[in-house]
């Protein structure tokens, strides 16, 4: 076989790799989260009839919300199974997560933490933390297909989030001494950290 052939070979394998990708491709748009103007986008590509990988990202870039920053990037690499064929109906998800924020921490969603009681998060002062996070969880939802291509999911996860930040007052450090400086602090939460309501638009 010249190398003429082989790259004909080559490139007919690509190309009905991708159409076979691209027909079990699905693209998600949260509309839960978009109500607040904080996007959160993914993709989802089949691995079996049963199970998928996905990646989502949400970001929030808000400078003030409610007087306080909402500054939050968060990534979700995803292994789903489906307990109905074809990648329907309820699913149990597992993840691993990276963020980073700029926010007070949000008493409402913690489950449980070990370190800090969740009703001492809110401070009046206008306090806020500012850092980074990662996150071990699962993810539960449930998805239905309207049509071929168009379909909804409800999805809520949860799990620990490990963090390490700075705390600040406007411009002003407020959560060291000259005397203990340190130059993060760490904290572990039990958290519901992502959820919503996905539109799904499927690739054919």
């Amino acid at each position: 076989m010249n190398r003429s052939h082989l790259f004909s070979v080559f490139g007919m394998a690509i190309f009905l790799w991708s159409q076979s990708l691209q027909a079990q491709t699905e693209l998600k748009f949260n509309v839960a989260s978009a109500a607040l103007l904080i996007p959160n986008v993914g993709i989802e590509i089949a691995v079996s009839k049963h199970s998928s990988v996905q990646l989502d990202v949400l970001a929030s870039f808000w400078d003030s919300f409610n007087g306080k920053p909402l500054q939050i990037i968060q990534v979700f690499p995803e292994y789903r199974y489906y307990f109905q064929a074809e990648r329907q109906g309820f699913f149990l998800g597992a993840h691993v997560g990276f963020g980073m924020f700029t926010m007070q921490k949000p008493g409402f969603a913690v489950i449980y933490d070990q370190y800090q009681d969740p009703s001492t998060y809110t401070n009046p002062d206008g306090s806020y933390q500012s850092g980074r996070a990662t996150f071990y969880g699962l993810t539960a939802g449930f998805k239905k297909r309207f049509s071929s291509r168009w379909g909804l999911e409800l999805f809520l996860g949860a799990g620990l989030a490990q963090s390490n930040y700075k705390g600040y007052n406007k411009f002003q450090r407020t959560d060291v001494t000259e005397t203990n400086y340190r130059d993060f602090n760490g904290s572990g939460e039990w958290l519901l950290y992502r959820g919503g309501l996905m539109l799904v638009y499927r690739l054919n």
